[in-house]
């Protein structure tokens, strides 16, 4: 399926709305960041030098996030192939609009 590594994850209340890919940055990076329904602001996040240092965002093995929450997967896959992947009204993951990032 998809390559293994961290994951940043910023929130944890489920579901999970959005899911972003870049090419990982090293062996330990999937590439991957998933965004839950109380993810921080952005704004709010800008402030820390370092964005994992906001204690609303933090990092997940690829397979742990999988197994704790598996309806991830077609995202993740999704995701993987447009650069983002958008949970619609419908509760299905469809690819995001690339133009808002």
């Amino acid at each position: 399926m998809i390559g293994d590594g961290a994951v940043m994850v910023w929130g944890s209340a489920r579901p999970a709305f959005s899911i972003g890919w870049d090419p990982p940055n090293g062996d330990w990076d999937s590439g991957f960041t998933v965004l839950f329904d109380d993810a921080p602001d952005p704004d709010e996040v800008g402030e820390y030098e370092n964005p994992a240092e906001h204690p609303g965002i933090f990092t997940v093995h690829l397979s742990c996030l999988i197994e704790t929450d598996p309806e991830l997967g077609s995202g993740l896959d999704i995701a993987r192939e447009h650069g983002v992947a958008d949970l619609d009204d419908n509760g299905r993951w469809v690819a995001g609009d690339l133009s808002r990032l």
